[in-house]
């Protein structure tokens, strides 16, 4: 079948020594707009949604490379696949779209069966009249789609790698909305991916949240909110251990509430190691704590029970030791909404020099403002001398939740919010997913984010837990490199590098 399907595309792959839309229109259907060729470029202005489909072509799995152009700010242009019903009426289709969005700075996945549904959306710099760079891979349920600037290579990642099972084969239409948009070097092959032999799919653990990972001898240990309960009558801390990030065994409670100060609301802890001794940073009743074991396996206790002060000092505790030895200590508070403070933690890793306190982000952008006024969560990465500071931003309730990250010179700040934020955001498949924490693969070679996400698009209890793969890129704009996540993903994924 698709050797039958790839004749009819012949005529329509643009190979660099055959520029142009040599079979336009007579391999095409147009459907509203001016549509015109010149030269290499196809370009349609005028009508309401605008779309020329592909004629007599029905395909099911396949690559498209295309290059697109949205001409004006306030346009929309993209692409149709799996498609059908164009000739219902103004604007009218079913199927699948992706598209960029110039003026919003969008690129977005969604599909028509009985109304415009959206399955996902992801801040992207969309500059009107540059040609953006598009690869749709579709295989079965799995959709990937790749969008940059520069040609899109086999070590580009995909903004968005889901799974719907809406459609499952029609045809391709390029489409506009709102204003003139230009198309060129369209091409197709067959996508048939020999799918890796040793996988994983997100969620890989149910009953986790606020999760973060040590790698201590060759095991993972994940410290975790335990969902199981009700979130507000959590009386304890979770631990689960694993080798390769993937498969997970329930250790009970590492930490009890009869351990420790507070009664219930034991939340989002964080790990540290000093000389021998673990110390473990977890929210209790709405106070940061401290206890220590004398291995990561607990069971941890508090010498003292008694909360951290200054009791500003409410929830979401994480310590980052930069390459001097200093460690410090963030925090959420409650403010102008939940907003992250961070300050210098003392030699006796239980208090912090109040002298050195900051704030380091609050909510103050649309993106955290879901249900709540909220950022939260903190984690810090440092990267070629620039301190990351991701972070939660919305109600941890809400299906926005989201990550996002602003930057610095220092570990206090000032602090820059990253243009682009949310860099993971929830989508139609995955709920909930952000507060995190990164750990390495067991061979070091890959980085990952250990997150949360709701338990499924109904509920958000118990919430579940899911690893994917993080990285740096240059920044097109200067500036320092943009953390880049592929993620969050539901679709089979190769095991992090080293796993037995």
């Amino acid at each position: 079948m698709f050797r039958l399907l790839a004749l009819l595309f012949a005529p329509l792959a643009l190979a660099a020594e055959e520029p142009g839309f040599p079979s336009f229109p007579d391999a095409w259907t147009t459907h509203g707009g001016q549509w015109s060729v010149e030269g290499e470029v196809l370009h349609v202005d005028g009508g309401e949604g605008p779309k020329a489909a592909i004629r007599d072509f029905d395909a099911d799995n396949f690559q498209m490379d295309l290059e697109l152009r949205v001409e004006r700010n306030g346009t929309q242009a993209g692409v149709i696949f799996r498609g059908g019903g164009f000739s219902e009426g103004v604007d009218a289709f079913r199927g699948y779209y992706v598209g960029l969005h110039a003026g919003r700075d969008t690129v977005l996945w969604g599909k028509v069966d009985e109304g415009w549904r959206p399955i996902a959306s992801r801040p992207f710099k969309v500059e009107a009249g540059t040609w953006h760079h598009l690869r749709l891979q579709v295989a079965g349920d799995n959709v990937k789609l790749f969008v940059d600037r520069k040609p899109i290579t086999d070590a580009s990642w995909p903004v968005f790698d889901g799974v719907d099972p809406t459609f499952q084969r029609g045809t391709v239409a390029l489409r506009a909305l709102g204003g003139p948009a230009s198309f060129r070097h369209l091409r197709f092959r067959n996508h048939e991916p020999a799918p890796p032999t040793r996988t994983y799919t997100n969620p890989v653990q149910n009953g986790c949240a606020d999760p973060v990972v040590l790698l201590h001898d060759g095991t993972y240990y994940a410290y975790t909110t335990y969902t199981v309960d009700h979130p507000r009558m959590v009386r304890g801390i979770r631990l689960w251990t694993s080798t390769d990030l993937a498969d997970w065994k329930d250790e009970g409670f590492a930490l009890k509430n009869q351990d420790s100060w507070g009664n219930s609301r034991f939340w989002a802890p964080d790990i540290v190691e000093k000389d021998g001794t673990f110390f473990l940073y977890y929210a209790a009743d709405e106070r940061m704590c401290v206890a220590t074991a004398d291995s990561p396996g607990g069971p941890f206790r508090q010498r003292e029970k008694r909360p951290m002060e200054p009791a500003g000092i409410r929830i979401d505790g994480h310590i980052f030791e930069d390459d001097d030895g200093q460690r410090y200590f963030y925090y959420v508070t409650f403010g102008d909404g939940n907003e992250i403070w961070g300050g210098r933690l003392n030699d006796d890793m239980l208090s912090v020099d109040p002298d050195s306190l900051r704030l380091m982000v609050k909510p103050d952008q649309a993106w955290e403002q879901h249900k709540g006024r909220v950022t939260e969560g903190a984690e810090m990465l440092k990267h070629e001398g620039t301190y990351y500071l991701t972070y939660s931003g919305s109600h941890f309730e809400s299906p926005e939740y989201a990550v996002g990250y602003a930057t610095s010179d220092s570990p206090l700040g000032p602090w820059t919010k990253y243009e682009f934020n949310p860099v993971m955001k929830s989508t139609a498949y995955a709920h909930g997913t952000a507060h995190h924490c990164f750990t390495k693969s067991p061979d070091g070679t890959e980085t990952f984010i250990v997150y949360h996400r709701h338990h499924d698009l109904e509920k958000t209890e118990p919430r579940q837990l899911s690893i994917d793969r993080v990285r740096f890129v240059d920044n097109p704009s200067g500036g320092p490199d943009i953390l880049q996540i592929h993620g969050p993903t539901n679709s089979p994924q190769p095991l992090p590098s080293g796993a037995r």
